[in-house]
């Protein structure tokens, strides 16, 4: 994996004491690109983001390269200096502290060595963002919950990430805030080169917006490809849990493109 652009994450394994809720989970991000995650309630896609960000609880395995480096056995704090920024479900932000003392708690890792860069890259936010730099001295739980998923956005670009892990961005946020902040996102991704992984419950919505999918089922991936409309019809079935797929492993599923949109 040496030298290699992307964010790879490949068998990970995690869970939550004796649980193991994440066996096998392989997935890769390249720059410049949007990838979707979808899957049942419970199949695991919170945990295995939090794996791929250093978050990882009883037994582990597997690796993360960023760019070719190993962060697998690094903190949660490095991974964040190599380059990938998680946005958690369910906007946890600090609900006290006002808009802007957010987005620098955002800048911690780079707290020393880009001091002086941190107002610039608020402004940035608050640019991405405009409906922030109206409310930057108000408190955060005081916004809406739109508002409040822009700021975890914008809490988690203050790291400048290279590769962005955005968990259920449109829960419990109106529709034309949900399309604000995918266009916001997509025009990152588009302008800059952030890597995106989104996870979304909507299957139409996440096939519209990306240009790769995973389907995650009892922790780990059974399906993928490339988006389009039609693959609708391969995902549903999965998540309705009437198929079949979702009984085998990402590395048997590797082996058999017969199951992959991208050989279709």
């Amino acid at each position: 994996m040496s030298g290699a652009r992307g964010l790879h994450a490949v068998g990970l394994c995690a869970g939550y004491g004796r649980v193991q809720v994440v066996t096998g989970f392989s997935v890769t991000v390249e720059p410049g690109e949007i990838v979707a995650m979808v899957g049942r309630n419970g199949a695991g896609k919170s945990t295995a983001l939090s794996a791929v960000c250093g978050l990882r609880y009883g037994r582990a395995g597997g690796t993360v390269h960023v760019d070719g480096k190993d962060v697998t056995s690094v903190s949660a704090n490095a991974v964040v200096l190599a380059g990938v920024g998680l946005v958690p479900e369910g906007r946890r932000i600090f609900r006290d502290m006002t808009v802007v003392e957010n987005l620098r708690l955002g800048a911690f890792t780079r707290r020393r060595s880009g001091r002086r860069e941190i107002p610039g890259d608020i402004d940035r936010v608050y640019q991405l963002f405009p409906a922030l730099s109206r409310y930057s001295a108000k408190r955060a739980g005081e916004l809406s919950g739109g508002q409040q998923q822009m700021v975890a956005i914008g809490q988690a670009l203050m790291s400048r990430p290279t590769y962005l892990l955005l968990d259920e961005p449109a829960s419990g946020v109106a529709p034309v805030l949900v399309d604000e902040i995918y266009d916001t996102v997509a025009a990152l991704v588009a302008a800059e080169g952030l890597g995106l992984l989104v996870v979304d419950q909507s299957i139409e919505r996440a096939l519209d917006r990306s240009d790769r999918y995973y389907v995650m089922d009892n922790g780990s991936i059974v399906l993928q490809g490339e988006s389009a409309a039609a693959s609708i019809s391969r995902i549903n079935p999965i998540l309705m849990g009437t198929g079949t797929l979702g009984d085998q492993t990402s590395s048997s599923l590797n082996s058999r493109t017969t199951h992959s949109d991208a050989t279709s």
